[in-house]
């Protein structure tokens, strides 16, 4: 049996704001030094959420314009706001020097200042957080969600593991994406939320996924972050467009990249796929009895599989298999994308 526990490194979305603000650096291009245009009001739609968006900073406001293309709303409308937010510069000389960036919720400050440098990640960092700490109308697990053709997939990862980098590979293949952090659970009808917004990568993720996006899909890279370097994809606007309809769960996948394995696919155990998803929840606890039955009926209606791959378009078969043919009679083994190099063997 191939598959480790999962959630031993859940995601932690103050963790990407919590940096001293010694670590901040120097960066101050000339355009943003410039700053401190008037402040602008942004209505956002993401999914289920409205957030409003207050900021003076220019990479934020041109953050929005280019990658939430199509998902901001008549500023002139009236809107019932979810989350009322402001990402602003540094207070007084941080502006300027080793300047600063702020994010605020509510007229609060919950995390510590950044790097201006860091400001669009800030603000996709702090909708994750306020989604998570917030939204308990849903059942939120920390993973990866997609549709097609009315199907829809979990893939939940350890951070490393290359949940991002398959999700982002997955939507240039034609998947919908639904989120590629969070996915919200609907207690009551067991169907996925969709928020379609931008897919975080990291490091050599960024360079990888450029051969499957156009460049127009890439946000200025941003150095420096706890997590290195970082990148925002933008989602094909089918996804926004179609992010209000929802998708019943048809499987659960626990992925792992790793070099020496091509693709290797192993079913999961239902009481392991359920321990997995519930330590991977962020309000799995607070949601109680309705998160337990939740998740226990999800993983009733849904298979499971565990797959470590190094070849994305290897990964995606095996996924697309998985959907197709739910029961597998407990076969296991390493897959290919090319039909006649499949060769499973069953379970022990």
């Amino acid at each position: 049996m191939k598959l480790t526990i999962l959630s031993a490194s859940i995601l932690n979305p103050r963790r990407e704001l919590s940096i001293n603000s010694s670590q901040c650096r120097s960066y101050c291009p000339a355009k943003d030094r410039r700053m401190l245009s008037s402040t602008k009001c942004f209505y956002l739609q993401t999914g289920p959420f409205i957030v409003e968006i207050k900021t003076s900073i220019p990479s934020v406001q041109r953050y929005l314009h280019s990658h939430y293309q199509g998902a901001l709303l008549d500023v002139n409308e009236s809107h019932f706001i979810d989350f009322h937010v402001a990402i602003m510069p540094g207070a007084f000389g941080r502006r300027w020097i080793k300047p600063q960036v702020r994010f605020y919720f509510n007229g609060g400050e919950p995390f510590r200042p950044l790097p201006l440098n860091q400001a669009p990640a800030m603000l996709e960092w702090g909708m994750n957080w306020l989604i998570a700490n917030h939204a308990h109308q849903y059942l939120i697990i920390h993973a990866a969600t997609l549709e097609k053709n009315g199907k829809g997939i979990i893939i939940s990862a350890p951070s490393g593991a290359g949940k991002s980098t398959l999700c982002a590979f997955l939507v240039s293949q034609g998947w919908r994406l639904l989120s590629d952090e969070l996915a919200l659970i609907c207690p009551e009808t067991k169907q996925l939320y969709g928020l379609a917004r931008p897919i975080n990568l990291k490091n050599a993720a960024i360079d990888l996924a450029r051969a499957f996006f156009p460049a127009s899909s890439f946000s200025e890279e941003i150095a420096d972050t706890s997590k290195g370097k970082v990148c925002l994809v933008k989602p094909p606007s089918s996804s926004v467009v179609n992010a209000h309809i929802t998708a019943p769960i048809s499987l659960i996948v626990f992925v792992k990249y790793s070099a020496n394995e091509r693709c290797y696919v192993e079913k999961v155990e239902k009481c392991e796929a359920l321990m997995e998803l519930i330590g991977n929840s962020f309000n799995f606890g607070l949601l109680n009895q309705t998160g337990f039955a939740c998740a226990r009926q999800v993983i009733q209606g849904a298979d499971a599989l565990y797959i470590e791959y190094n070849q994305l378009a290897d990964c995606e078969a095996a996924i697309r298999n998985g959907i197709d043919e739910k029961n597998n009679g407990g076969k296991t083994g390493r897959y290919s994308s090319k039909p006649h190099h499949v060769a499973f063997h069953e379970s022990s």
